[in-house]
């Protein structure tokens, strides 16, 4: 038997790199599209009626904006669905009782409440851990209590690089150790297989989603890297969407102790886009083939570790190149924002960015519950966690950049809704991050990824604002 030349590929090695055959589904009749459409239109109109309707029961009023909120949003996914008719209503159904029933445990439920609190305390302590060892190199850079006394609070700059990045580095670093001993596998396997038994998704791309909830939006990958090349479209969407609809443990912490969010609300709102990016991908683009994984959770462990000192190690390396990346992303993305407004200050006094990003999106605010009062500034953080970053955006909801001020004064629900809707790395940047990263995992798909990088990335911001829309439906005005 004649052996392959080096470097060749065997039949076999194509098949074992080739996504399954997909059947052409028919398309969604242009009727339903307008149907859906006039919906849409219609449900917005209701929810500005209704709510002035029983603008006296402030409640109410909330529940009725952000339940029409939801059934807008949905109507969104529906109406660029490329084939309405072939949508599974399990999957759709099933999925979104689980993203009700987890946002009910969480806002209702006293003992969930506090699970999810102590996850929270947990994720101080880690901080405060990472402050130690901060503080040893930077020293007092490392303390803003300390530079606010030195500078006085008028002068005094919050000092992100000193203060903000040293998490990122640790908690890669603890999640490396973490990966290597599978433990992170244990919580992402018992989450992927209820997901799988109840939506009928395929195992491959629910172990993915679920990974979402601990790791990045190119870490997560890892998990299933071998079955990458032969995932179906459909699974490659749900892989880069549900990357756009969390964030990465590192990022968590950052926002939790850095910008002030709510610890309980981050950590719901990453659980409920766990259901939610898959119900809206498998409505925007069904299954339209047989995948690999179909009733299987192949879980798999392909590190280079030699131990758990050397997975730190590696993870201290990652998590470096990591904060560097968001130190830079942010030079540039604050630059081109106020690059922006020194041209549009130019055209017209007083006009900016901010001020545009507010105009467009104070409906779909409204559709979150928000107050109308604060609608535009809500609306803005929309617009420039969709344009820029969610860095950026949540550095605005705190009042760390310059006049933002304005920001910190947001009621406490709306703070809280805000986070629902920015937590997610859904953002033009993101598109050309997934394509680099898991590109480099399965070099065939490249295509088709490019091809899905922007379906992604609406159902990404879609899953975040529908999270924000049912937590509104839910929550109490006391």
């Amino acid at each position: 038997m004649i052996a392959p030349a080096p470097g060749s590929t065997t039949t076999a090695d194509s098949d074992a790199n080739t996504a399954p055959p997909e059947i052409a589904l028919p398309p969604t009749p242009k009727t339903w599209r307008l149907a859906i459409l006039g919906a849409i239109l219609l449900i917005g109109a209701l929810a500005y009626v209704g709510r002035n309707a029983v603008a006296n029961q402030p409640e109410i009023a909330y529940r009725v904006q952000a339940g029409c909120g939801v059934l807008c949003f949905l109507g969104l996914a529906a109406l660029f669905s490329n084939s309405l008719q072939s949508v599974s209503r399990k999957t759709l159904l099933w999925g979104i009782g689980l993203q009700f029933a987890l946002a009910v445990a969480v806002i209702h439920s006293e003992a969930v409440r506090e699970v999810f609190k102590a996850v929270g305390v947990g994720i101080n302590a880690l901080i405060t851990a990472s402050d130690k060892g901060a503080e040893f190199v930077f020293g007092n850079l490392a303390r803003p209590d300390h530079m606010r006394n030195v500078f006085g609070e008028k002068d005094f700059l919050f000092c992100f690089a000193f203060k903000a990045l040293p998490p990122i580095i640790f908690i890669s670093s603890l999640f490396s150790v973490l990966y290597y001993l599978g433990v992170l596998q244990l919580f992402v396997r018992a989450m992927a297989r209820v997901m799988m038994y109840l939506m009928g998704t395929s195992g491959a791309e629910t172990l993915s989603v679920s990974a979402n909830v601990f790791m990045g939006q190119t870490e997560a990958p890892l998990i299933v890297k071998p079955f990458i090349p032969r995932m179906t479209r459909s699974e490659l969407l749900a892989l880069m969407a549900s990357g756009m609809a969390h964030i990465s443990g590192g990022m968590m912490a950052i926002y939790i102790s850095v910008y002030g969010a709510d610890p309980v609300s981050i950590l719901c709102t990453c659980v409920m886009a766990c259901p939610c990016s898959l119900y809206l991908t498998k409505l925007v683009y069904p299954e339209s083939s047989t995948p690999v994984t179909a009733g299987a959770a192949p879980i798999t462990v392909e590190t280079h570790y030699v131990n758990a000192i050397d997975a730190a190690a590696v993870g201290v390396k990652d998590g470096l190149a990591l904060a560097m990346n968001v130190a830079a992303m942010l030079i540039a993305f604050i630059a081109f924002i106020a690059l922006f407004d020194i041209i549009l200050g130019g055209i017209y006094t007083g006009l900016t960015l901010e001020k545009i990003f507010g105009w467009v999106f104070a409906p779909v605010a409204f559709l979150l519950g928000i107050d109308p009062s604060e609608c535009d500034k809500v609306g803005a953080l929309l617009g420039i966690k969709l344009a820029a970053n969610e860095h950026v955006a949540y550095l605005t909801l705190a009042g760390k950049l310059p006049n933002s001020g304005q920001y910190a004064e947001l009621s406490p629900r709306s703070k809280i809704l805000a986070v629902y809707a920015l937590t997610g790395f859904a953002n033009f940047a993101s598109v050309g991050i997934q394509l680099g990263g898991i590109g480099a995992m399965a070099p065939g798909r490249r295509a088709d990824l490019a091809k899905l990088g922007m379906k992604a990335l609406f159902i990404g911001f879609l899953a975040t604002l529908i999270n924000a829309a049912v937590a509104g439906m839910l929550m109490s005005t006391s």
